[in-house]
């Protein structure tokens, strides 16, 4: 046990292992490189950390999970914000390094009808300027689509921030799932793309229930709204985002 009466993170006085004030555990005097070893594994992966509580409460219910948060139990869990970045990068990483377009994993399109030399050289600067800030892009759509969910469950009584982290924490979800269907889609499995969406779509639904306490047609019609209008508004925010780069650099 430790040699002191205080902690030495913060000096406040000890009454257990754990200090009352920062939470610093205070059970050994010097470090120990298994013990340095296991706290880390215990840290990263353990299923009572903050990382291990957020992955289950993200494949059981991240409706109640969110709630939960919003609610206070904020430690528990890894800052949604934080963690869906986590999961965007690991996907587009993933998707990356295996040679894979996530804007094709995404079924996001750029294309361009009109003829002519100008209109295809404009379409290929729009698609080149959307692939190399297309998961910038995404994360920023987010607060869209909060925003959307405060407007259609208005009588819930959540506020934008609150729907922002049930938006977070359900757009990980998605972006976990396109880290588990990129190999099916590596191997020409074009079904999974859509599967995912799908699956996705449902999920959404299932957290939004437990998030706002509806039941579960006046949710999924409401869901289905909001995510038909953040498609339409994300890709309004792309362009709006990408044609006065594309006017400067034309």
């Amino acid at each position: 046990m430790t040699r002191s009466d205080t902690c030495p993170n913060c000096g406040a006085g000890l009454g257990s292992r754990y200090c009352p004030a920062c939470g610093q555990d205070n059970s050994r005097v010097r470090l120990e490189t298994r013990a340095v070893l296991a706290d880390a594994f215990q840290n990263l992966v353990g299923w009572d950390s903050a990382l291990g509580h957020t992955l289950r409460g993200l494949f059981t219910d991240p409706g109640a999970m969110a709630a939960d948060y919003v609610g206070g139990r904020r430690r528990r869990y890894v800052n949604p914000a934080r963690f869906c970045l986590l999961s965007l990068a690991l996907w587009f990483f993933l998707a990356r390094l295996l040679g894979l377009d996530p804007m094709d994993l995404s079924g996001f399109k750029v294309t361009t009808s009109t003829p002519g030399e100008e209109a295809a050289r404009f379409g290929a600067n729009l698609k080149a300027f959307f692939q190399r800030n297309f998961d910038v892009l995404l994360y920023l759509s987010l607060p869209l689509r909060a925003l959307l969910l405060g407007r259609f469950f208005r009588g819930s009584g959540r506020n934008v921030a609150e729907c922002l982290v049930l938006t977070l924490y359900v757009e990980s979800f998605a972006y976990l799932l396109g880290v588990l269907i990129v190999p099916l889609a590596l191997a020409g499995q074009d079904w999974s793309l859509t599967a995912r969406k799908l699956v996705a779509l449902v999920w959404s639904i299932h957290a939004a229930r437990a998030f706002f306490g509806r039941g579960l047609f006046a949710t999924s019609w409401r869901m289905l709204i909001v995510t038909g209008l953040h498609m339409v508004l994300t890709v309004l925010l792309f362009l709006a985002i990408a044609m006065p780069w594309i006017m400067l650099t034309s």
